[in-house]
């Protein structure tokens, strides 16, 4: 808009014809959450309010940590409030959130949780939204937890601030073995105990499983499968997805996952019983479209992305 050359337009990419290469603009610090709306509100658009950017924990599979960087930030309660009013004015009624791990708010490292601070913000929102008659929803999509950031005591503050009834958590296997290929940083007991405290705190569960993941064998899936059964016994459900190797990340160079026709067949089992939804054979439509797109360099990872790109290092991130 104000006519700057590319290379001074920091956090995009381009092809420079000189060079013959895509140019990252990559910031070189940090930005304060603070400082930026999550939204551009003065032109009637709105979308869930970013709360933390950023992730210690860098799973080999996710984006977060490698596109926003492993130390979290967050927006001030005054901040979230203040735009959560602005949401409300405006006739919107339902507040939610993003986050890579909602009870992880404030945390000093992203790890530990800090509950005041999350008591903090959703008994402020709902004395806001009582105005208003709004609805929080927190835990939900976008702003799901981690299973070892979830303790009874922490998931009865939530319950009593929010409308929504069930809390999504992350658990992406179930086998101790992947968890720690895949960097995850939690174990299955984390998984259980979690669910086992969202349930006791009057909220329903469901659970995040990804199959196909680089290295996932046949015992693993089998160790997955009864983790599920567990959960499912004690009142979850559970939430399926394919494994995209997604640019960036350090499986970005997998292959793209597959379900064998067994395990489709233990999975569609599941869903007849209604213990188990999601869109896991669209994504794996998907993985292998990104896997088509990498051979025909459209996408770059790895060695073809060092060979094609150039990184230029600018203002703030």
């Amino acid at each position: 808009a104000n006519n700057s050359p590319l290379e001074d337009v920091c956090g995009i990419a381009y092809y420079d014809k000189s060079l013959d290469k895509v140019v990252i603009n990559k910031r070189s610090t940090l930005v304060n959450l603070n400082d930026y709306p999550p939204f551009p509100y003065w032109r009637g658009r709105f979308n869930p309010i970013e709360i933390m950017r950023g992730c210690p924990w860098a799973c080999k599979y996710c984006q977060v940590s490698f596109m926003f960087k492993a130390k979290p930030r967050y927006r001030d309660v005054d901040v979230v409030e203040y735009y959560s009013r602005i949401m409300l004015r405006e006739g919107l009624r339902d507040l939610r959130f993003i986050a890579p791990d909602s009870f992880a708010y404030m945390s000093a490292d992203g790890r530990k949780p800090n509950p005041s601070a999350i008591e903090e913000l959703l008994e402020r929102l709902h004395k806001l939204v009582q105005r208003y008659k709004g609805r929080i929803f927190y835990g939900t999509f976008p702003s799901e937890v981690r299973p070892n950031s979830v303790d009874y005591e922490l998931a009865r503050i939530v319950r009593k601030y929010v409308a929504n009834k069930s809390i999504i958590i992350g658990a992406q296997t179930g086998s101790d073995r992947l968890l720690k290929l895949i960097n995850r940083g939690h174990t299955v007991d984390n998984i259980i105990h979690a669910a086992e405290a969202l349930i006791k705190a009057g909220f329903r569960v469901d659970v995040d499983f990804i199959f196909g993941l680089p290295g996932e064998t046949r015992e693993d899936i089998e160790d997955t499968l009864k983790v599920i059964e567990k959960l499912v016994r004690i009142g979850a459900r559970i939430h399926a997805h394919t494994f995209m190797p997604l640019p960036g990340t350090p499986f970005a160079d997998a292959p793209p996952g597959r379900l064998e026709p067994w395990l489709r067949k233990r999975l569609y089992l599941l869903l007849g019983r209604g213990f188990l939804y999601g869109d896991w054979l669209k994504q794996e439509r998907e993985a292998e479209m990104i896997d088509w797109y990498r051979r025909a360099g459209i996408i770059f990872t790895g060695k073809s992305l060092s060979m094609n790109t150039r990184i230029r290092y600018c203002g703030k991130q």
